[in-house]
């Protein structure tokens, strides 16, 4: 781990995300959860594409791209009560198998299951990254793994609200 890379723990609560009752919800679950992840390549990509204008244009004033970090499904909360929160599924690992670390603006999820028997070995890996805007202060975020499996990672963002007054 690089000297400027910051770990972020991960907290394991009680919570479930889906109640297996239903025997739909795991269905419902991994739409969802697709769904998120295509918002939240979106959201990344976007945001890419406005840092990439920012220094072509070479200022460092707002620009007009960063809209969809208030219209973006990926943020709840109003005002200075904005909260970037990100959803992933790890279903698949154990707890102990599962890393959030930060690095710059760059969030890292990674996990790793490795089983082996007499005759062979079977490795199972998870990689996710994450670009966040400028202004997140990696101390504030937070992530906590429910008993379901489904990592989420919150982090307050420092946006302005351009319709306050």
């Amino acid at each position: 781990m690089s000297e400027n890379q910051v770990q972020i723990p991960v907290e394991l609560t009680e919570t479930l995300v889906f109640d297996d009752a239903f025997t739909s919800m795991k269905e419902r679950f991994v739409a969802e959860m697709k769904r998120i992840d295509e918002a939240m390549v979106k959201f990344s990509n976007r945001f890419l594409q406005s840092q990439a204008a920012r220094v072509d244009s070479n200022t460092s004033s707002p620009d007009p791209h960063t809209d969809f970090l208030t219209n973006s499904p990926l943020v709840e909360g109003e005002g200075e009560n904005k909260i970037l929160k990100l959803q992933f599924d790890v279903s698949q690992f154990n707890p102990e198998e599962v890393t959030v670390s930060m690095l710059q603006n760059k969030l890292m999820i990674s996990a790793a299951h490795k089983e082996s028997t007499d005759t062979s070995t079977s490795l199972r890996e998870y990689k996710r990254e994450f670009y966040f805007p400028q202004g997140v202060d990696p101390t504030n975020i937070t992530s906590s793994l429910s008993k379901d499996g489904v990592l989420i990672v919150q982090a307050p963002l420092a946006i302005t609200d351009k319709t306050a007054t």
